[in-house]
């Protein structure tokens, strides 16, 4: 697996973090600013033929203006390190060698997550012949039952539409406790309807909202899996601020 195919994360250095832009590479004047390095080691003060043949094969680009400066590769960025020293090259190389083992373990944590959640729906999901025969004989199937159908988290997706507006936080009589449900204008537009089951006022997904959770469920399902990995991303940098950036 190359880091191509990884997602791009931060190199921390002496608990710094620094972010690539979309053409991965790395500030070094964000770097040596952020860091103390002295003034003779700016990235404009270095000039050598290492320095001139990485320029040539595009590991470096200057900026002008505004966020501009001296950018480059992560291969620019750790020759630019041994220039300024032999300890500053190994933090910098320590750090792109943790964010690749990073990355790997996340990728490894997400394949293992989707084979549960693939095995937990196999398992949970609704049948088929039941969960389509009530919707096109204009019935309607729970909230769990249609999310499930297209491999979306209930719970996760409750929240992000709460976030987004679409759904409400309201207290249940029946369960004496608040429950995220979809706005009024929801259910008056036909996405969802109210129904009593064994004596308990609830709600269900009708044909037309189901088709309406077909259209956004790719982007919903993008969205659940960029919160999950914003979440795990901050949870270890907390761990690697409390181990003093270790």
């Amino acid at each position: 697996m190359t880091m191509s195919q990884l997602e791009a994360l931060p190199i921390v250095i002496e608990g710094h973090s620094f972010i690539c832009n979309d053409q991965r590479m790395w500030n070094l004047n964000e770097i040596h600013r952020v860091l103390g390095l002295p003034a003779s080691k700016m990235p404009s003060e270095w000039n050598n033929k290492i320095r001139t043949q990485l320029d040539r094969s595009g590991n470096f680009r200057t900026v002008n203006g505004d966020g501009g400066g001296t950018w480059a590769t992560e291969a620019g960025t750790v020759a630019y390190a041994m220039w300024v020293s032999t300890d500053f090259y190994l933090m910098v190389i320590n750090a792109f060698i943790f964010m690749r083992n990073d990355a790997i373990v996340r990728e490894r944590v997400a394949v293992k997550q989707a084979d549960e959640a693939n095995a937990n729906l196999s398992i949970a999901a609704p049948k088929a012949d039941i969960f389509d025969g009530r919707l096109t004989n204009g019935g309607s199937v729970p909230w769990n039952w249609a999310c499930k159908s297209l491999g979306l988290a209930p719970m996760k997706l409750k929240e992000g539409l709460k976030r987004s507006g679409k759904f409400v936080q309201k207290w249940n009589p029946d369960s004496y406790a608040d429950e995220l449900r979809p706005q009024e204008k929801a259910f008056s537009i036909g996405l969802f309807v109210t129904k009593s089951v064994m004596g308990k006022d609830t709600w269900q997904v009708t044909a037309k909202g189901y088709a309406w959770m077909q259209g956004n469920a790719q982007k919903w399902r993008e969205l659940i899996a960029d919160g999950d990995r914003l979440k795990a991303a901050e949870r270890r940098a907390q761990k690697r601020l409390n181990r003093g950036g270790k």
